[in-house]
């Protein structure tokens, strides 16, 4: 026979209590939605139908018309005001220790998109609905 199976402390598959759900389960979560601050403004992205495609050109001049918005913003343009890619782990490696290379990851995408639902445009109004509406003038070739 070989020796008896003890349970550890945090052992992999082990149950581990819930703290949250008490609080969830009674409606007394607070989400971000819930937040609401004087001078709030709201955000919708414009995202790729597309899974790999060429961003040819896009509209953003009826969106930023439209009432409530605030600014309609395009990789491009936030690249020209020196808006960087998000930050990405540096300190990964290969299987041979060398670095592993760092994928830059845009905020928006600018000359093509990658995947399906690749945000594109990112339109900010003074009220949820004034966001979605413009978004949906945006045009994307």
């Amino acid at each position: 026979m070989g020796e008896p199976v003890t349970v550890e402390k945090f052992a992999i598959g082990q149950a581990v209590r819930r703290v949250e759900d008490a609080r969830l389960l009674h409606g007394l979560g607070r989400y971000s939605d819930d937040v609401d601050v004087p001078r709030q403004v709201y955000a919708v992205l414009v995202r790729s139908p597309h899974a790999h495609a060429r961003i040819t050109a896009i509209e953003t001049h009826v969106a930023s018309s439209s009432p409530g918005v605030v600014a309609v913003l395009t990789g491009a343009e936030l690249a020209a005001d020196g808006v960087g890619n998000m930050p990405t782990d540096r300190t990964r490696k290969r299987r041979d220790g060398t670095p592993a290379f760092a994928t830059p990851r845009p905020l928006l995408a600018r000359e093509r998109v990658r995947h399906v639902g690749d945000p594109v445009v990112l339109v900010v109004a003074d009220t949820r609905e004034h966001a979605a509406v413009a978004a949906d003038r945006v045009a994307v070739e």
